[in-house]
């Protein structure tokens, strides 16, 4: 494997960086995930009973406002309390005879509105057509000035359209331009050059004089790491938003310490942002930030939100506890896990001292300059000296993303994929999701998949510990950050009745049939228990009785089992989970075999599912009136004409507004429906999450709060 060469000390590069010793430590990483929790409480607290969002607490809603928490909440990874009523308000704001949008329904619209509103009914899957056309329309006899030049072109982006004035445009952005290529004058040089290149950009039109452009608005950056209109005045959030959005197009870099130092000092201790350090938050500013915030992550190649559901810490941010390694090497620095080797003669590896069998592991890493070679280590043990033995996924030059036996087989079982390859920062950070599931492998590198490994070979072990490694050589510095695990059950067998998961056989009329139950902590066989039969999706169909168990409910009981105080029923189809299949009516006969072996509660007999098996809890639960006490369906289809067999029963759908369009929309048809009919059901849509809604739902304890609140009448 690579050897490290010599490199320059850390300090010097950050020395170079410019005004680093200023700079608080807690701000030279990304936010954390409880940052971005609670920036999302803050923002969701703003709608309105009318479904608009205020742009400040108990004010009126406006479009603009909710145009911005819509944005806001995707980037912290929020959601929108009540969607529905989202939905209609934008649509209210909407002007069909002129094609404008309004700032408030029934008012006027203006040039600003409507470019907000495309870009609301875009995030929000509303973009009609005729919606988009109009505003086209309403564009070319309204847009005037550079302003409206501006926001117009962001409004069309937003909806991926052109107009046929762009050419006519393009002339007047032009016009203004200053023989060397930039815009403006004097010390608002840099907000009148991001802006106009931005714009110009955003028609298509290629930047000329690039060098010259950067250059400006990288010298229009004060010491307090902000951008302001002109000189002798400090800097503003809104400038530092048009700067930052022209340097997140060009992907380019400004003094990224000193900008999260300014950034930061806009914080209040709700979550919010105020408009100066110190000043109440308000909707309006923790928009400018948290969209700064996400440009910056991701020109330093980080992840700008990071997905916790589902998962737990390995790493407390804090100290090397539940961790084991040479200290004089592995130390903690900035809530990052640090490895700093002066040049060694052999590997050495920081470990976790417990051990993991099945899991999903996720983590971020950096080769400080790009310089030596490292891995993580799982499924693997120490053996005599420095050494682990065991499934490396591997960090450095001609190894990166590889699947390597570390001091076993030593060699590397699965080279990179070439995606996987073309997508590695070597000098930045980079993020690795490891799935060990069974014989099955799988490393995804910064998204992409990287290598998909069957161990074919029985003797290997199938467990152990986590580890990161200093490779032998010269000296090197690796960093690890955000490192979470998602442990998966493994039902046994041999168990009798006691808290956990179990496996267990039904005889049905197409055979025996392999299912798993989980009991809660405490468990009592005396006392009665609620019950939630789960339907797994389609990657999980086979025979084995332990798939189902290992994504959804399943991995949320195993993570913190006295949340869910019921006993889980997971039965496994092999086809379909249609209502009128066989896999569908073995799930039935699981659920009664559970009832013969457990005192259930007959009233609180909960169905859900996800994707392909939240489609079986919308088609079983129409086809069993009277049998559940609730239907939960996450992401998936529903069929309209079952609404009527379904509005007897509380239901709550959950889904990812960023899932297929085709099931974001029938979830909501599907709810609106039962609504209609007098049904109270609810809907929700994670902002920004895809198809796997489903971490975000089954640890959502208003959810399981909600599920076992319901009894059958």
């Amino acid at each position: 494997m690579s050897i490290s060469v010599a490199r320059p000390m850390a300090w010097r590069r950050a020395l170079a960086l410019g005004l680093f010793i200023l700079a608080p430590i807690s701000i030279l990483r990304a936010q954390t995930p409880a940052e971005t929790a609670r920036s999302a409480r803050f923002v969701a607290a703003f709608q309105n009973p009318d479904g608009g969002f205020a742009g400040s607490p108990g004010g009126k809603s406006s479009l603009g406002s909710t145009s911005s928490a819509i944005r806001i909440l995707k980037t912290v990874g929020g959601s929108i309390p009540d969607v529905l009523k989202c939905l209609e308000y934008l649509s209210s704001c909407h002007d069909k005879k002129s094609g404008g949008f309004a700032p408030t329904p029934g008012g006027t619209p203006d040039v600003r509105t409507t470019a907000t509103g495309l870009m609301a009914v875009a995030e929000m899957k509303l973009a009609t057509d005729d919606i988009v056309q109009g505003a086209i329309r309403y564009f070319s006899e309204n847009v005037k000035t550079f302003e409206d030049i501006r926001i117009a072109v962001a409004g069309l982006e937003a909806v991926g359209k052109t107009s046929p004035d762009f050419a006519r445009w393009t002339k007047q952005v032009k016009d203004d331009r200053n023989p060397d290529g930039r815009y403006g004058k004097g010390g608002g040089i840099a907000r009148s050059t991001g802006s106009a290149v931005v714009a110009l950009l955003r028609m298509g039109v290629p930047v000329e004089n690039r060098d010259v452009v950067v250059g400006a608005i990288k010298a229009g950056q004060k010491a307090d790491g902000g951008w302001g209109k002109d000189d002798g005045v400090p800097s503003d959030l809104e400038t530092t938003y048009r700067v930052m959005r022209c340097f997140s197009m060009l992907k380019e870099q400004p003094n990224l310490i000193s900008l999260r130092s300014y950034l930061q000092s806009h914080r209040q201790s709700d979550g919010g942002y105020g408009p100066t350090s110190g000043a109440t938050a308000e909707l309006g500013s923790t928009y400018f930030v948290t969209t700064v915030l996400r440009w910056v992550a991701l020109l330093d190649h980080q992840q700008p939100l990071i997905e916790t559901a589902g998962f737990q810490p390995l790493f407390n941010g804090k100290d090397l506890t539940g961790w084991e390694g040479e200290t004089s090497l592995w130390s903690v620095r900035n809530g990052i896990i640090v490895g700093k080797s002066p040049g060694i003669k052999q590997n050495q590896f920081l470990a976790t001292e417990a051990s993991y069998h099945n899991f999903v592991l996720k983590l971020s890493f950096r080769l400080v300059d790009g310089v030596g070679n490292s891995g993580v280590q799982f499924r693997s043990k120490r053996v005599p000296g420095t050494e682990m033995s065991g499934y490396q996924a591997d960090i450095g030059e001609n190894y990166w993303g590889c699947l390597y036996d570390e001091s076993r087989r030593n060699k590397v079982l699965v080279p990179a994929s070439e995606k996987a390859l073309e997508a590695v920062a070597k000098s930045g950070w980079n993020h690795y999701v490891i799935r060990a599931v069974g014989d099955q492998i799988t490393l995804t590198l910064n998204g992409i998949n990287s290598v998909t490994y069957r161990e074919e070979n029985s003797e290997i072990e199938r467990d152990g510990k986590i580890a990161v490694q200093i490779h032998s050589g010269g000296p090197l510095e690796v960093e690890f950050k955000d490192v979470y695990i998602q442990t998966l059950p493994d039902p046994d067998a041999s168990a009798a009745l006691s808290p956990g998961f179990q496996s267990a056989v039904v005889k049905t009329p197409t055979g025996e049939k392999r299912y798993a139950f989980s009991l809660p902590p405490g468990f009592d066989p005396k006392k009665t228990y609620p019950a939630v039969l789960f339907l797994h999706g389609s990657g999980e169909r086979g025979t084995d009785g332990k798939l189902p168990t290992q994504a959804g409910l399943g991995t949320a009981i195993a993570a913190h089992p006295e949340n869910y105080p019921f006993v889980g029923i997971f039965p496994q189809a092999e086809k379909t989970w249609s209502a009128d299949s066989d896999d569908a009516k073995n799930a039935l006969l699981a659920l009664e075999d559970v009832i013969t072996k457990v005192k259930i509660d007959p009233k609180r007999i909960i169905l859900t599912g996800l994707s392909m098996g939240g489609r079986g809890a919308w088609e079983v639960g129409a086809a069993s009136p009277g049998k559940f006490s609730c239907v939960v369906p996450i992401c998936a289809m529903g069929r309209l004409e079952t609404v009527d067999a379904l509005k007897a029963y509380p239901v709550w759908a959950l889904c990812g507004d960023a899932d297929r369009d085709l099931t974001v929309i029938n979830n909501r048809q599907m709810v609106q429906g039962l609504q209609k009919a007098g049904n109270q059901a609810k809907l929700t849509e994670y902002r920004g999450v895809g198809h796997n809604s489903w971490d975000r739902a089954y640890t959502d304890l208003s959810l399981i709060e909600w599920m076992l609140s319901q009894t059958r009448k």
